[in-house]
């Protein structure tokens, strides 16, 4: 396109061509790093090894250094998105539970219904 069909668009349409652009560009580089992420893994496993490997920033990047994800012991049964390990701040969900059935939540950790597992 040249600067001489720029000139015939009005603002609505330059904005409308401009995120267009925007977001193939966005797409391809997407595409490029796939691209790229598969060829270093090939090439690296070719020489017996992960990226985490050589890599080490890789591993467990969703998680702080040093900490382990404890396991989920309580969870919601009218929600299974709702879980919790029993440890640290008590989620809301919990929270009103416990405040519907006026028990604390020691008392609401011994019912077997939010149980997952059992509780040690």
């Amino acid at each position: 396109m040249t600067s001489t069909d720029l000139d015939k668009l009005d603002i609505e349409q330059l904005a409308d061509l401009l995120g267009n652009a925007q977001a193939e560009m966005a797409a391809r580089e997407k595409h490029n790093r796939k691209e790229l992420r598969t060829e270093l893994e090939r090439r690296v496993a070719a020489e017996g090894y992960r990226l985490a490997d050589i890599f080490p920033e890789l591993r467990a990047a969703s998680s702080a250094p040093g900490r382990r994800k404890r396991p989920l012991r309580y969870c919601d049964p009218q929600n299974p998105d709702h879980s919790w390990s029993g440890v640290g701040r008590t989620p809301k969900w919990v929270q009103a539970i416990v405040d519907e059935r006026g028990i604390d939540v020691a008392a609401f950790k011994s019912i077997p219904m939010y149980r997952i597992h059992a509780a040690d």
